[in-house]
């Protein structure tokens, strides 16, 4: 398997991928996009597919650099990640790549959002900071 993740066109591996994204969304019903939405951001260059291939399975993730309008910060905000083989802890080591595209776009900070609660608590292990939950309740 490649180390590290490499920037890929969302045409040539959709046929992958779209799969991936079914599955995360399948997995969490408070998601309001489809994955053509995802291609279309991807198409449109307002996301960007990262890939991972091998022999045991192919990972990738798609990213968004976000403009706060008013802090005048930019961050890395990671939309969707989809690891074929979880744990031996893979987070950890592409989450220090994808600093590394933060800092190479110029942002200050990379975001995520996660309703699985291994992974929030893995992460406030690992140096991130809780800075909002959100809930929601449908009335």
């Amino acid at each position: 398997m490649n180390d590290l993740p490499i920037v890929a066109d969302i045409r040539r591996e959709w046929d992958w991928v779209r799969p991936g994204v079914e599955e995360i969304i399948a997995g969490q019903p408070q998601l309001t996009y489809r994955p053509e939405d995802v291609y279309a951001a991807c198409v449109n260059q307002e996301a960007t597919l990262f890939v991972r291939k091998g022999a045991s399975g192919n990972d990738f993730a798609v990213t968004i650099v976000e403009f706060d309008k008013y802090s005048g910060e930019k961050g890395l905000f990671m939309w969707l990640a989809y690891l074929n083989q979880r744990g031996k802890k893979q987070a950890s080591k592409l989450m220090e790549f994808f600093e590394q595209v933060g800092r190479d776009c110029g942002c200050s900070y990379v975001e995520l959002k996660t309703p699985l609660e291994p992974l929030g608590t893995y992460y406030l292990k690992n140096g991130w900071e809780l800075d909002t939950k959100v809930y929601t309740r449908k009335i």
